[in-house]
């Protein structure tokens, strides 16, 4: 009995000491992995990467320089002469062209989805932006192409409709219908707009802080919700859902922006080092700074509390500012680029080089058959139209 107690006793012992072995290797892998960025995404680029960048303008001059962001209204110049009096004439001429060619659109869209449609005509007329309407046009005729084929758009891209804006506005006024986008398309949506809207005061406070547009962050924070429920989806039926709060990411990305630790740390060095192209200036350089004790946990206490998510939006907003500032700074405003900084923000500080031709990209999320990248997403949300009352789209 006791030579059976002792071979019972040596083989658990050396057993449970082989797990314990293997369990503490994973840790410490996984620690050094974080460490030394092996975790990070390096991500893919996008089907639709080019179609993000590009928008249905004109050739005309002013066309051209409303490519980033929602353009402000302007006054026309005074024509001084013939060839500026030409030259204003062939533009407005370009413009009601464009004009056209959105309200044709527009209209296709609102054949499978009036709601949609209003929602593009509303920001139009109320901005008076071709850009932002080719925009918002983009993000939905991809899902609209993706059910029933790039050829319905045909009349509208080649110019042979004739189409009267006025009428199309008329005809969808105040239209509502199921929505297009798949991640809208449940009762989860429901709650991460519940929860999101809920936070509104802390999101714009973390956001004009940290001097970027608050639906930017919403983009990333949204996007973020979206991919753990897919990814988590009884956790959060049973948990997020019912309490109508937003899901935190697990103890590598942390909270509801699902910032990593180490990203948070190289954020808050980048506050301090004036030689980094990262660098925000004086005025944030003791934004995110400590009280006395232990950083670790404050650290981890902040992007972690369930109960305020101020801090995790306040990181998450200095991280994208500090990209954003790092393009800049090489020459590059991706400043009105959602999809661009979806992927920066997917993706880190080191997949993060400025360059003239970037691409949407970042891991990949798929909702109820609807595959997505980090980056595509965030355009999607962001020219979707949709908590626009909350966060709506700022003029340049």
């Amino acid at each position: 009995m006791n030579e059976r107690f002792r071979l019972f006793f040596y083989w658990g012992y050396k057993v449970g000491l082989h797990v314990f072995a293997a369990i503490g290797f994973v840790l410490v892998c996984g620690f050094f992995a974080v460490r030394l960025h092996l975790t990070d995404v390096s991500g893919m680029v996008d089907a639709n990467s080019d179609r993000f960048g590009k928008v249905l303008l004109g050739s005309s001059a002013s066309a051209k320089t409303q490519v980033l962001g929602v353009e402000s209204q302007k006054s026309e110049p005074v024509a001084t002469s013939i060839d500026d009096l030409d030259s204003q004439i062939k533009q407005l001429a370009q413009a009601k062209e464009l004009k056209a060619k959105n309200y044709c659109a527009i209209d296709v869209i609102g054949t499978f989805a009036p709601g949609a449609a209003w929602k593009i005509i509303q920001n139009y007329q109320l901005l008076n932006s071709d850009i932002l309407a080719s925009k918002m046009i983009l993000a939905a005729r991809l899902r609209v192409e993706e059910k029933n084929g790039s050829n319905v758009f045909d009349n509208c891209d080649n110019g042979n409709a004739k189409i009267d804006d006025n009428l199309i506005a008329k005809k969808y006024l105040g239209a509502q219908s199921q929505t297009i986008f798949p991640w809208m398309d449940n009762q989860q949506w429901e709650t991460i707009k519940e929860a999101i809207v809920k936070d509104k005061d802390l999101i714009n406070r973390a956001s004009l802080i940290a001097g970027i547009e608050p639906r930017l962050l919403v983009s990333c924070a949204i996007v973020e919700q979206v991919r753990l429920f897919n990814s988590q989806r009884e956790l959060y039926k049973k948990f997020f859902e019912p309490l109508k709060i937003l899901g935190n990411s697990n103890k590598i990305s942390l909270g509801v922006m699902g910032v990593k630790e180490n990203t948070a740390i190289e954020t808050e060095q980048h506050l301090k080092d004036s030689l980094s192209p990262y660098y925000l200036g004086p005025e944030l350089s003791s934004a995110l700074d400590f009280a006395d004790g232990d950083p670790v946990s404050q650290r981890y206490q902040r992007l972690t509390d369930e109960k305020n998510h101020y801090y995790s939006y306040l990181y998450g907003g200095i991280y994208l500012k500090e990209m954003m500032t790092q393009w800049k700074n090489a020459g590059f405003d991706i400043d009105y680029r959602p999809e661009i900084i979806g992927t920066l923000f997917n993706v880190g500080f080191p997949q993060s080089k400025p360059n003239p031709n970037p691409k949407v990209g970042g891991s990949n999320i798929e909702v109820d058959g609807t595959k997505y990248t980090f980056g595509s997403l965030a355009y999607e949300f962001y020219y979707s139209g949709e908590l626009t009352d909350a966060f709506p789209y700022v003029t340049k």
